[in-house]
């Protein structure tokens, strides 16, 4: 088979994560005659540079449905992969699409402008329309794409993402602070749900005075800002970047545990990665977070600071309930591997050859 891998968003949280390993694999596979799209001044997958091409333009950029079918005019028999359901749509090249989640639809009301939602169905349409084949990273996903766009059962296949081997293999490392924190990693999308995190930890600052909350990945804008302002968490709460595996697992590694609040997601790589570093989680069980993280988180509800409050208290009094969930944590993040995925891909994959 010969296919065109998209890797345009291999920076981004998430899929950059999801492609990195995925792509990385098929390219390793040996298997398939591989080209890679490649967005300049982004970082490379490892292949021979003849495979690469270099595009300008990234996803919901509109030249990028002009710029691509030109550059890849000649490659008619190729197979194009597109690890996102927006795709240059001029292409006349056969396709699989990975779908991620449908956060754009479910709650459709948190993304402005409208024309976004409306600029996403239209795609969704031409995945149904186009697609040889649908991935999707979770049944939550699958029975969503049936539902709210009645796709076939039969042309949508459910795998499981993998986590990055770095989680299971990266020796301990000490806390990088003098104080015990609690920690979030994602990034600032308003389904990620941080306001309710944030006022769910104002309830604890006095009672745990020397806690502080550490929201990695997170850059700050108004309306975040804005609440730690008004809950006078300036000294509590502190707001981290971090550009590799190995800096988010030294904050894995220093942390009490780990809370994820999302109201939706489409698998939810966090939590699972804190549970590979043996940190015990709190989530919501919105999405497919349920589906993913079973019995092996303790859930909450995502619209009730209240409730979130109690269950970190749960967390920072009863070491040994935390513990339990320590472990059942790290055996459910094993079995999500990176080795493992990718061999379902390529069974699917041959399939079509």
């Amino acid at each position: 088979m010969k296919i065109i891998l998209d890797a345009r968003k291999i920076e981004d949280f998430g899929i950059g994560v999801y492609l990195e390993n995925l792509f990385q694999g098929i390219i390793d596979s040996g298997l398939f005659d591989c080209r890679i799209l490649h967005l300049k001044e982004t970082k490379y997958l490892s292949a021979s540079r003849k495979s690469f091409i270099e595009v300008n333009f990234k996803n919901y950029d509109f030249r990028e449905h002009l710029e691509i079918p030109l550059k890849i005019g000649r490659l008619r028999d190729f197979f194009y992969f597109s690890p996102h359901y927006v795709f240059p749509v001029f292409l006349k090249n056969r396709l699989f699409v990975t779908v991620h989640d449908l956060i754009h639809f479910k709650f459709a009301h948190l993304f402005r402008p409208a024309i976004r939602v409306e600029f996403g169905k239209f795609f969704m349409k031409q995945v149904k329309k186009r697609a040889g084949f649908v991935f999707t990273v979770s049944n939550t996903t699958k029975n969503d794409l049936m539902e709210i766009f009645n796709f076939n059962e039969n042309q949508v296949k459910v795998i499981y993402n993998g986590i990055s081997n770095h989680f299971f293999q990266e020796p301990r490392n000490p806390s990088c602070f003098r104080f015990p924190y609690i920690l979030y990693a994602g990034n600032v999308k308003p389904h990620k749900n941080l306001i309710i995190l944030l006022r769910a930890f104002s309830l604890l600052k006095n009672r745990y005075s020397e806690l502080r909350l550490l929201l990695a990945g997170v850059e700050s804008d108004k309306a975040l800002r804005q609440t730690i302002d008004d809950l006078k968490l300036e000294e509590r709460v502190m707001l981290k970047g971090y550009k590799s595996a190995e800096e988010l697992i030294r904050y894995l590694d220093g942390a009490e545990f780990f809370v994820f609040p999302s109201l939706y997601e489409g698998f939810g790589f966090p939590p699972l990665e804190a549970m590979a570093r043996n940190k015990a989680v709190i989530s919501s069980p919105g999405g497919s977070l349920k589906e993913i993280l079973k019995e092996c988180a303790l859930f909450f509800n995502p619209e009730s600071f209240e409730e979130l409050a109690e269950k970190i208290s749960i967390f920072l009094e009863n070491e040994e309930l935390r513990k339990t969930y320590e472990e059942k944590g790290f055996i459910r993040s094993s079995s999500f591997r990176w080795e493992k995925t990718i061999k379902e891909y390529l069974t699917v994959l041959k399939e079509w050859e």
